[in-house]
């Protein structure tokens, strides 16, 4: 109850009532608190003059708007209006609100456990979400949320181009190097190239890491969820060495002195000296905050995203939608922030519809299960089109159809690339 007694005290002022009165968990009140706060909020309604409750006329106010409660009753909630006369003591506002935020967040787990012993389906994992939530909420109360990076510091990132760099000159013409909260959609049809071109990017990009976050250990880190991952660690050694099979077998079969064989000696050299820099993950079947937990232990800078897709998501995150497009446009959206709140950028896979088979330049509505959900959560999306003939199987012809990332005066990107599947390489075609 003394939850309840702080909470009313605080907000008999009308200023902080209409504050605070929608931060205030009505899940974690005692039943007769509730009727006074909201008996609080009337009052002010009905007098639009006054700045706080005026406990000398309130009570008998109160009386007239509740008639049919019982003497007993009343007397209880007279015996309140005589504890909340007295003010809060200055410096509590701020653990209040936290005790609020609190309360809150064991109503909505003794709510999920409630249900799990009375033989109900549901999530036990969600608790975790609900405790990230938490300690989300108590960190904001605590933060300063205004922006304070000086101009000077921005504008010398935008000066020096500040990001990580594409293979491909055609691409950085097109897109501006990529930075903490981007989101890059890649969008094929199947078997069309999609892990090579994320392979040909990441072991171009994998040198520039430690150059541009000196001292910090970034990684890049490659989240699989469809094929086996090691299907990608042999894609990421022919991208980054631009070699074939056979060529990586004879380097794997001769001795170094300092990796063991040398193909682990050309690709420590091809990423920039560290082999932990990158990192491919297999997280089959993983619930979103289990991937969180990966962003918090590796602080990568760029994460590959194959698939956004496949992730499990808890209602909470989905925000119940029903639509595929709806419940997309929630993971995709979700993926953005942990780049915000984590500070790397990502490049998501993602599929094109049926009705881009054959076609050069697809278009935006022509992502898989999405009418608008992916196309809004994304910076950029790039699609790699295909053409049906034999002669130009090899042709990739990559297109931005949405491009908030463009640089000043340049072009969107549509340009014709060879895929050299064997050197797992994107080669811009002659022009």
């Amino acid at each position: 109850m003394s939850l309840d007694i702080t909470t009313l005290r605080l907000l008999k002022t009308r200023e902080k009532y209409e504050e605070l009165v929608g931060a205030v968990p009505e899940s974690a009140l005692e039943p007769a608190t509730k009727v006074i706060l909201n008996d609080f909020g009337r009052w002010f309604r009905e007098h639009p003059d006054v700045k706080a409750i005026d406990f000398g006329t309130f009570p008998h106010w109160f009386k007239t708007v509740h008639p049919n409660v019982k003497a007993e009753q009343h007397a209880v909630y007279q015996s309140l209006f005589t504890k909340v006369q007295i003010d809060v003591e200055p410096g509590l506002e701020l653990g209040i609100r936290k005790r609020w935020i609190g309360a809150a967040t064991a109503a909505e787990v003794t709510k999920i456990l409630e249900a799990y012993y009375e033989g109900q389906e549901v999530d036990l994992l969600s608790v975790t979400t609900i405790m990230d939530k938490y300690d989300e909420r108590v960190k904001r109360e605590l933060k300063n949320p205004q922006v304070l990076d000086p101009i000077e510091d921005m504008l010398k990132k935008e000066e020096e181009s500040f990001g990580l760099k594409f293979r491909q000159d055609a691409i950085n013409a097109a897109i501006k190097p990529l930075v903490d909260g981007d989101l890059v959609l890649l969008a094929m049809r199947p078997d069309k190239g999609k892990t090579t071109w994320c392979s040909d990017q990441v072991t171009f990009m994998a040198p520039q890491v430690d150059k541009l976050y000196p001292g910090e250990k970034r990684c890049i880190l490659w989240l699989n969820n469809e094929g086996p991952g090691t299907r990608i660690v042999m894609r990421t050694f022919q991208s980054a060495l631009g070699c074939t099979t056979e060529e990586l077998i004879a380097l794997a079969n001769t001795p170094s002195k300092t990796h063991g064989s040398m193909v682990r000696e050309k690709y420590a050299a091809a990423v920039g000296g560290r082999m932990g820099v990158l990192r491919i993950m297999d997280v089959h079947g993983w619930w979103h905050h289990e991937i969180e937990e990966l962003y918090k232990k590796y602080n990568p800078c760029l994460v590959i995203a194959d698939m956004i897709d496949n992730i499990r998501f808890g209602g909470e995150v989905l925000n119940n939608g029903q639509r595929t497009d709806q419940l997309l446009e929630g993971m995709y959206q979700w993926q953005r922030m942990m780049g915000v709140k984590y500070g790397f950028a990502t490049i998501a896979n993602s599929q094109l519809s049926a009705d881009a088979d054959g076609v050069q330049f697809p278009t935006l509505p022509q992502l898989k299960d999405s009418k608008t959900g992916k196309q809004g959560a994304a910076d950029v999306i790039i699609t790699g089109g295909a053409v049906n003939d034999p002669m130009l199987g090899n042709s990739r012809y990559m297109g931005t159809t949405k491009n908030k990332k463009l640089p000043t005066r340049a072009k969107p990107l549509a340009v014709e690339m060879l895929l050299d599947v064997d050197r797992g390489r994107y080669n811009e075609a002659p022009r």
